[in-house]
């Protein structure tokens, strides 16, 4: 039986915001319309990453017959609370239990009967398996996605990874109220809250394996295909890494990718390297291409 299509008028891009049970409003952004739509895509951002950095992704997706929803951690760019982060209440865990979940309940409440794709890049690809209706996915797509535990790294990398999280998040965190990312050029601010729980995961071997039971993971509820992307020159997320966390999508049939630039005549990719339109012509296209393969195989 055919996938049921659905129409509707064209548009480029719509933005929103969603009232979240934990009290706070997100910021999204749904891009449709150009022709009929084949899936539901959800991209999970990593963290520190304002939605706006994926639009051009989602509009080459929507130009491919998709309806895309972007959207902002509560803190993070549109979803910013009054300016500022002081006080302001979320953490690691909300963000995939009540932002991510409220954006997947709204967007397969809105468009029934299409089938669903989670793209997760960096922490966005750990939190998937946090929100309770991301068993709903047909597949889920990886990005550099990985356990964050400081030991995964090597060399000089495995110390700058220890001074980050015993020294400069939470000594900077506390002094300000926030992490000031942008002040430091490294990202956008981040919620105290988050900043102390991502902490924790990243200094721990189980990552956030150990602070929850079976039934607070949905990681190996998730069937379909999974599609896991590392990069060789990844500075944030080692193959090893990546691997690791691939493999607690338990339920799910693997596409694993290793990415080397030599390999595309390319210098660097990078931690976010593939969502930059220089890459459209070879990773947009070479995800468009699992997508729709997967989607075929649905059908």
């Amino acid at each position: 039986m055919k996938k049921k299509e659905l129409h509707i008028p064209e548009l480029k891009m719509q933005a929103g915001v969603l009232d979240t049970p934990a009290g706070y409003k997100i910021a999204f952004k749904e891009f449709a319309g150009i022709k009929s739509i084949k899936d539901i895509v959800i991209i999970v951002p990593a963290t520190g990453v304002k939605q706006s950095y994926y639009f051009k992704f989602a509009d080459f997706l929507r130009n491919n017959g998709y309806v895309i929803f972007t959207f902002d951690y509560g803190g993070i760019g549109e979803s910013r609370k009054y300016g500022t982060l002081k006080g302001f209440r979320t953490s690691a865990t909300a963000w995939a239990k009540n932002d991510l979940e409220a954006v997947i309940r709204f967007a397969t409440g809105k468009y029934p009967g299409l089938s669903l794709v989670l793209i997760g890049h960096s922490i966005g690809g750990q939190l998937i398996g946090l929100a309770p209706s991301s068993v709903q996915a047909r597949q889920v797509i990886i990005v550099a996605a990985q356990n964050g535990y400081w030991k995964f790294w090597k060399g000089g990398a495995r110390w700058r990874m220890l001074f980050n999280w015993y020294f400069l998040f939470p000594v900077i965190t506390k002094i300000f109220g926030y992490f000031p990312g942008k002040l430091l050029g490294a990202m956008e601010d981040l919620p105290s809250g988050m900043v102390a729980e991502w902490r924790k995961w990243c200094t721990t071997p189980d990552y956030f394996f150990s602070d929850y039971d079976r039934e607070s993971l949905f990681f190996d509820k998730i069937r379909g295909e999974l599609t896991v992307y590392s990069i060789a020159d990844d500075d944030f997320a080692p193959e090893e890494a990546v691997d690791w966390l691939a493999g607690r999508y338990k339920g799910m049939s693997m596409n694993r990718k290793h990415l080397v630039p030599a390999d595309f005549g390319m210098d660097k990719i990078g931690h976010f390297g593939m969502f930059r339109s220089t890459h459209k012509d070879s990773f947009w296209n070479m995800m468009l291409v699992d997508m729709e393969q997967e989607d075929n195989m649905v059908k």
